[in-house]
């Protein structure tokens, strides 16, 4: 039986490695979403997302993050931007969007909302809204037998962090735990097995993706 996934924010990065793993799968009928398809910050492009797309087996929600602000230096503008962004559209799209019964619900938030830093608030504390909802909602899910899974990568070799890091790339590097970043195939993989092997019971959880940057023991 073919399985429909959704990939939200699938075009490059992290959401590639999952959309480039699934393709291969004939079992998949996969569905892809760059920013061109779905703008995550626009509610109007939720609303016509939701027409065409009722619903889905497996769902993924990413998206990618604000630029470093200082708290001083961020307007009302972009907490309205990134409210929408990355939490009010995924949370409308999470009411309305109909999981199949056995399906999965995995999000791509980040490794900062465990240790949030002071330059990313604002993909924290937005990210951290969304990963609580997911958490708060999981058990009526499980109804379903609906697995909700939070994934939060951190370190990973993406555009984004080249942008994050910009000169200092090559010494943060040099500083990680494996002396290296991340590679984005790795959450492709992992999601891929997850589904394919079926395995539900790993159901409301937070996992820690970072090759052990984190100092957190939970």
């Amino acid at each position: 039986m073919v399985k429909k996934i959704i990939i939200l924010g699938g075009s490059k990065g992290l959401g590639k490695s999952i959309y480039d793993k699934f393709k291969k799968d004939e079992t998949f009928n996969v569905n892809c979403f760059s920013s061109k398809d779905f703008n995550s910050s626009s509610i109007d492009s939720t609303n016509q997302f939701l027409k065409v797309h009722k619903h889905t087996d497996i769902l993924v929600l990413n998206t990618g993050g604000p630029p470093p602000i200082p708290f001083k230096d961020i307007k009302v503008e972009d907490w309205e931007k990134y409210h929408k962004q990355l939490f009010l559209n995924f949370a409308i799209i999470l009411q309305k969007l109909k999981i199949s019964k056995g399906g999965y619900i995995f999000l791509i938030s980040s490794g900062h909302i465990k240790e949030p830093t002071e330059n990313l608030i604002l993909s924290s504390v937005y990210r951290v809204s969304l990963a609580s909802l997911l958490k708060s909602y999981s058990k009526i899910y499980s109804n379903e037998k609906i697995s909700t899974i939070n994934i939060m990568p951190l370190a990973f070799k993406t555009n984004r962090i080249k942008r994050l890091l910009g000169k200092e790339l090559n010494n943060f590097e040099k500083n990680l735990p494996f002396k290296k970043f991340g590679n984005p195939n790795e959450i492709g993989d992992f999601i891929y097995f997850i589904v394919k092997m079926n395995i539900k019971y790993l159901n409301g959880v937070s996992i820690n993706f970072d090759g052990g940057l984190s100092n957190s023991l939970f």
